[in-house]
Parts: structure tokens; C-alpha cells; sequence
């Protein structure tokens, strides 16, 4: 609970420094809490809250692997959860911002560190790359529906 208060009060801190709306700072605590819920996946090597935060529509455009969809990105997921290593994703919430693209989008436009840990002793590596995603409210639930990920 506490770990929500904080995340809510840097979320709207965030969203005040860049002059948003009250109803934007509710937009931005809803999408950066589907945007966790879906990295948690990754996180916990547990493609079950990938595949119902990814829509079944996604385009996730690469800037060095290209373009790939849903079934693409889950098998790609899959793949890497049998591998050895660990990669995990950290949000860096200091640069997120989130606009409202309509009654049922969102803009998300920020930087995340991934890193990876391979096995044994050899040190974790991190990187910090930008992305701008597009989320759709589907059924109630926010779920990521178009990802430009560039600066690899």
C-alpha cells in the first residue's frame, strides 16, 4: 500500500510539472498501472499478464528488429523465458508522460532501463532505451495496442 501512495504521488508530481489536468493524472495512473502489470510479466517470467495486456491488434515497431504482432511477441517472450539469463524492464517514471488520444487511447511516451543478468557470476548490464506506445481501453481494461521502441 505504501508503494502505491508513493507511486501515486510521484505520478502526480509528474504529471503536475508538465501542467496536467486532474483527469490527465487519473489517465496517467491508469495507464502506468496497466504498463506494470504487463512489464511485471516480463519481470516475473510469467507471460500470463503479457498476454492479456498486449491486444490481440499489437504492432510493436523495432527500431532494429522491425515490425512484429501479438502471437510474435508472446513467442518471442516465451523463448526468452526458457533462456538462462533474467532480463527485467524498470519504467523510469521521472519521464513518463501520458496524453489522452480519445474516450478509449492513450499516449505513453517515456524511457525504461532493461537489463540483463546472465547466469552465474557475470554482471547484470542495463541500458535505457525511449519508447512511445499507444494504449486501447478494451473491455475495461487498458491494453497495448502500438509500440515504437527506438535508441537501441
Amino acid at each position: 500500500m505504501i508503494k502505491t501512495l508513493a507511486l501515486l504521488a510521484l505520478l502526480a508530481a509528474n504529471a503536475a510539472a508538465h501542467g496536467a489536468e486532474p483527469a490527465n493524472t487519473q489517465l496517467t495512473a491508469e495507464i502506468t498501472a496497466a504498463d506494470a502489470r504487463l512489464f511485471g510479466g516480463l519481470n516475473d517470467r510469467d507471460i500470463g499478464p503479457m498476454k492479456a495486456g498486449f491486444s490481440p491488434r499489437l504492432e510493436f515497431y523495432h527500431d532494429r528488429s522491425g515490425v512484429t504482432g501479438y502471437a510474435d511477441n508472446i513467442a518471442i517472450f516465451e523463448e526468452n523465458f526458457r533462456k538462462p539469463n533474467r532480463i527485467r524492464r524498470e519504467a523510469m517514471l521521472e519521464t513518463v508522460e501520458v496524453y489522452p488520444a480519445g474516450p478509449n487511447h492513450a499516449m505513453h511516451i517515456g524511457k525504461h532501463r532493461f537489463c540483463n543478468k546472465p547466469p552465474g557470476s557475470a554482471p547484470e548490464e542495463c541500458s535505457v532505451y525511449r519508447f512511445s506506445m499507444v494504449w486501447e481501453r478494451d473491455g475495461g481494461q487498458w491494453k497495448l495496442l502500438r509500440v515504437l521502441s527506438y535508441g537501441h
